[in-house]
Formats: structure tokens, sequence, C-alpha cells
């Protein structure tokens, strides 16, 4: 009977000993990842935030010193690949800039700028990177145009990698053809 006592101790403080280990684990960092130095690292929706912030400032400054930048309304094009990073990125930047008082049109129209922030995810040996690129444009050049590179916590890889986006759906089928017969009779 001691025997069976003195292992169930041992079993139990080998099992709290375990649970204590796996609670000191760093959950949703990047601890398996060495990150370089200077690379920015997004983890949340409120570091996109920054992210379009920094970028919109600059677009104002930019825009003080261009009279075709500052008096022509900006249209932030639809990401091409829809990651629910690209989505909010699309709606900080419209905020940020009306913010910074730039007019931002609701809807595509003639003479007006185009904004386009272009997300692209790059897979490396340690991790996932995103390269983010804005850039203002009249059509026939770049009145602004900023790239930049951030890691990107492995927990929310889903949110920024385009790969994982599920297909789009599939076109509807054409219509079926009618044949037409004109009856006549008595």
């Amino acid at each position: 009977m001691r025997t069976d006592a003195v292992f169930r101790r041992l079993a139990l403080l080998s099992l709290l000993s375990i649970l204590v280990a796996c609670a000191g684990f760093p959950r949703g960092k990047l601890a398996a990842v060495a990150v370089p130095p200077g690379t920015k690292v997004l983890r949340a929706p409120a570091d996109w935030g920054e992210l379009a912030r920094d970028a919109a400032f600059r677009m104002s400054q930019r825009a003080s010193q261009l009279k075709d930048m500052g008096q022509k309304p900006i249209f932030v094009s639809e990401p091409a690949k829809p990651t629910p990073f690209a989505l909010a990125l699309r709606q900080y930047l419209q905020s940020n800039l009306t913010e910074l008082g730039l007019t931002v049109a609701q809807r595509k129209g003639e003479g007006m700028l185009m904004l386009d922030a272009d997300v692209q995810s790059v897979r490396l040996a340690s991790g996932l990177q995103v390269v983010v690129t804005t850039a203002i444009g009249n059509g026939s050049r770049y009145l602004f145009r900023g790239t930049e590179a951030y890691a990107v916590d492995q927990a929310d890889v889903k949110l920024y990698d385009e790969s994982l986006l599920p297909p789009p759906p599939a076109p509807p089928d054409p219509p079926t053809p009618v044949k037409r017969i004109n009856v006549t009779g008595a």
C-alpha cells in the first residue's frame, strides 16, 4: 500500500509539472521564428491600422507637394487578393486619408486618382512575410509609391496568405437554348 501511495504522488507531481510547463509556453507569439532585426511584425488589427496611418500620412505629405494630388478625389481600389488583412487595410486607408483631409471617393469615376494597396505574401524558411505596396496614380504615372515588408505571427497566417483563400465561385451555367416552333392550325 505504501508503494502505491508513493507512486500516485509521483504521478500526480509529474502531471502537475507537465501542466505548469505547458501553461508557460508562449502562445500566439513568434517564439519559433527568428525575426531579423529591424523587421516590423504584424500581430493584430491594431498593427494594420498603424501601417495604414503611416502610409496615409506619407501620402498626405506628398499631396501637399503636388497640386494634382491634393485637388482630385482618391479612389481606394478593391484588393486583388481579398484576404482579411487586405480588406481591412483598404478600410483603414479610406478612413485615415479622410481624417487627414484628403477627398476619398466612394465610387470609381473619371478624373480620379487611384490608390492601389497590393499585398503579397512570401513564404520564407523563417515563416511568412507580407510585402505591402501602396501606390497612387493618375493613369499615366505614379504620384506616390511606397513598399514595406512585415513579418507575420505564424498563428495568424490565414489572415494574410492568399493561397489559403477559398476558390472563387464557379461561373453560372449558360442558359439552355430554346427552340421556337410556330404552330398554325385550324
